[in-house]
């Protein structure tokens, strides 16, 4: 009687105490050995047996089909078949006489109703564990998700800690990631640009290849470099470190869903998309003259425009916008004294906020002690189903005007605070913007202009008007040597 061995290791993690492929044939083979079986041949397969689909399994039994009275020798019968599917062609091949007998390390198994009902019956036991072990796993991750743990691989950016069985920050990448968020959020720069902008920089996957488009794609999709973990659709707050802020991703999210398009025609050239015609409104466009100048003038698309004619020299152009951006100077010390009075104010103010505060959490907590007493008054009969809705629903409504109301008076509690620091910081680069302009390489003189400017005209080679955004308009508009009452009030 011919033996087919077939041994089978699954990489999963609720096989990791099975025996190894090649500890199961040495005792395969020793029990050939010593029973005087002839094996002709061997197929060892590492795939999990959970569903049907194995090439090696489904290989032998087609051997199987074609022959007649071949014999199986394995260690365990949940080696050949954690599925029915597979199990049910077992039995078939049994019910035939196309397997004669299956041997285990423990017994051996033949075409009688006893035999067959035992292998069925460890079929199904072996089925089972591996549902059962499903649901557990299942279980397991969402318990951990919502404990704010990750569940699968470190994303790009961040590492496991095998130690702590936590992700942190990797130092080495995460840098670039921030810079793939704040690149694309400027709405000047297309992905493909990205890719290599940050190649030139050093970026390399872990064996040293270019990121590309796809890759950058996917960082920008993630919510998790915000501090959001998604799995299945359904999100958790995580513990990890967010590499980015909320506001950030939101923003990057927009352009994707092309509420804001990135102008990826005009990006070879510095000042596109942010001067405007001022005598026509059309936008003005950039060419290079002379291999290596390039001047811009007005596109003329409303064809009733002379300025196309003028055209300005990108130095001169510049100059001029550098020059406008002295208006953000203010003084440093002014400056700093109305920030500290400003965190004295906030000071005082802090008392009333923080009792209206508590106030409205004490009233959602009465709320819910309201609504459980409901829900026991209705199961125990006590209240018709009508009434019942009624007053559900009321209370519902209820908690979530007050689950509003108190997500405003958080927010009111730190945002006066994050704005105060927010100003504070863009009064001190302000401060040095001109100077920094002048010296920055075309990428970052346009990463400068994108946070500052709302956009400026050109007539007769000249600019004619800067316009900023907020909050530069404002400092902007601040006079040259304000007072402290004055630089309070703004």
């Amino acid at each position: 009687m011919k033996y087919l061995v077939y041994a089978r290791k699954s990489s999963e993690s609720e096989e990791r105490q099975v025996l190894s492929i090649p500890a199961q044939l040495n005792e395969l083979e020793a029990i050939a050995e010593r029973e005087g079986y002839e094996i002709d041949q061997i197929f060892e397969e590492s795939m999990s047996a959970k569903a049907s689909g194995r090439p090696v399994f489904n290989e032998m039994l087609q051997l199987i089909g074609k022959g007649k009275g071949y014999s199986l020798l394995v260690w365990n019968v949940d080696r050949l078949a954690r599925n029915m599917v597979d199990g049910g062609m077992i039995l078939e091949l049994i019910d035939k006489g196309k397997i004669a007998e299956i041997r285990t390390y423990e017994r051996t198994y033949r075409n009688t109703p006893d035999d067959k009902f035992m292998m069925s019956l460890y079929f199904g036991m072996a089925k089972k564990y591996v549902d059962d072990l499903s649901v557990n796993v299942k279980r397991g991750n969402l318990e951990k998700l919502k404990r704010g743990d990750w569940i699968n691989r470190a994303p790009f950016g961040y590492k496991n800690d095998k130690a702590t069985k936590t992700i942190v920050i990797d130092t080495v990448r995460a840098p670039y990631v921030k810079q793939i968020f704040e690149l694309y959020s400027t709405g000047l720069y297309s992905i493909n640009q990205i890719t290599s902008t940050l190649y030139e920089q050093g970026l390399r996957t872990s064996s040293g290849k270019k990121i590309y488009k796809s890759g950058v794609e996917k960082i920008l999709k993630s919510s998790f470099y915000s501090g959001i973990m998604e799995s299945n659709g359904t999100q958790y707050l995580g513990n990890h470190e967010p590499l980015i802020s909320q506001e950030l991703s939101e923003k990057c999210q927009e352009i994707s869903n092309k509420k804001a398009r990135p102008r990826g025609k005009t990006l070879n050239f510095t000042l596109s998309g942010f001067i405007t015609c001022a005598k026509c409104g059309c936008a003005i466009t950039a060419e290079i003259k002379k291999a290596k100048y390039t001047y811009y003038h007005c596109t003329n698309g409303k064809g009733s425009c002379n300025q196309r004619s003028f055209n300005t020299s990108e130095e001169k152009l510049h100059e001029q916008i550098a020059l406008d951006l002295e208006k953000l100077k203010i003084s440093s010390r002014m400056i700093d004294i109305v920030y500290k009075a400003k965190l004295e104010e906030l000071e005082h103010s802090r008392g009333s906020q923080d009792h209206a505060l508590e106030d409205a959490r004490k009233a959602l907590k009465t709320l819910s002690a309201r609504k459980s007493r409901l829900v026991d008054t209705y199961t125990e009969g006590d209240i018709d189903t009508e009434l019942y809705r009624a007053k559900l629903k009321e209370i519902d409504n209820e908690s979530v005007r007050l689950s509003k109301r108190i997500k405003e008076l958080e927010l009111k509690a730190t945002d006066p605070l994050a704005t105060i620091e927010l100003i504070y910081s863009k009064l001190k680069q302000g401060n040095t913007l001109a100077e920094r302009y002048i010296d920055a390489e075309p990428s970052a003189k346009r990463t400068m202009l994108s946070e500052v400017l709302s956009n400026s005209t050109l007539l007769d080679r000249n600019i004619v008007e800067v316009r900023y955004q907020s909050p530069y308009s404002v400092f902007a508009l601040a006079p040259l040597n304000p007072t402290f009452q004055e630089m309070l009030a703004e």
